[in-house]
């Protein structure tokens, strides 16, 4: 079984008979801020564990996924080249961090374009219209896209049409750059986020016109700053009519933590 179980904002879990992957772990709602969350406690030790991480902004990265290393045998972490060095400390045998540090042979650093595989799974790293990585997995034949921050991040309500234009024609290279590798994507997580004003699904609605997306989870949503704004965000983010692509394609919301999308 393959199933993919939502966290919260940009962190989903995907698992399947051989695999665990944790994306942008920032937060578990569920649980304790520092507490371990329930993924995490529950895991199948005997599988092997990626931890990928597009960005370093405080939404997508904590610190805290490194303290994981103790408990797996076989964990690698594919980092953005940013969060690289902005948890240099932690990632140099070196230093003088006191804190627990992973085994430098469980790093991989990525920028757009470079490539990581092994006996599992294979991924190429792209660009992103703000910082760090988007990244495409190959696992088993099937492809799971996760954006990171990758969206025309168009804030029509504030910007210039010189500005739009120009976060348009940005975004529109790197789907080009990714449409050469993957004209099918069989998963696809992508911010749908209503905090950016008009249009906000702009993105959504370029990116499965430019690809072949079959299932696609909207994401991003979880900045809300009180619990009226939450639940519109994420209200915004399953108005699936104003991005779909009505010719193909699954769209799945998944919205409350834990919530999961399995297949056979």
């Amino acid at each position: 079984m393959k199933k993919l179980t939502y966290i919260w904002h940009d962190c989903f879990v995907y698992e399947d008979s051989k695999v665990i992957i944790i994306f942008d772990y920032w937060k578990d709602p569920t649980c304790e801020p520092g507490d371990l969350p329930d993924f995490i406690r529950h895991a199948d030790k005997s599988k092997p564990v990626y931890v990928v991480v597009s960005h370093h902004h405080k939404d997508h990265y904590t610190k805290l996924i490194f303290e994981w290393s103790t408990l797996f045998e076989n964990i690698k972490y594919i980092l953005s080249k940013d969060v690289a060095k902005y948890a240099r400390h932690i990632l140099h045998p070196d230093s003088i961090y006191k804190g627990i540090k992973p085994a430098p042979e469980s790093i991989v650093v990525l920028t757009p374009g470079q490539t990581y595989s092994d006996c599992n799974i294979a991924v190429k790293a792209y660009g992103s219209t703000d910082i760090g990585n988007s990244y495409c997995f190959t696992i088993s034949g099937e492809s799971i896209f996760h954006a990171g921050d990758l969206n025309a991040w168009i804030w029509k309500d504030e910007s210039t049409e010189e500005e739009v234009n120009k976060a348009i024609s940005d975004f529109e290279d790197i789907l080009d750059t990714i449409a050469i590798d993957r004209e099918i994507i069989d998963i696809a997580m992508f911010p749908v986020d209503s905090r950016i004003g008009r249009e906000y699904f702009t993105g959504a609605k370029m990116f499965v016109r430019k690809l072949h997306v079959k299932k696609f989870f909207p994401m991003h949503f979880g900045l809300g700053d009180t619990t009226e704004e939450q639940e519109n965000y994420q209200i915004d983010a399953t108005l699936i009519d104003l991005y779909a692509n009505p010719e193909r394609g699954e769209y799945i919301c998944l919205q409350s933590p834990y919530s999961v999308f399995a297949t056979s």
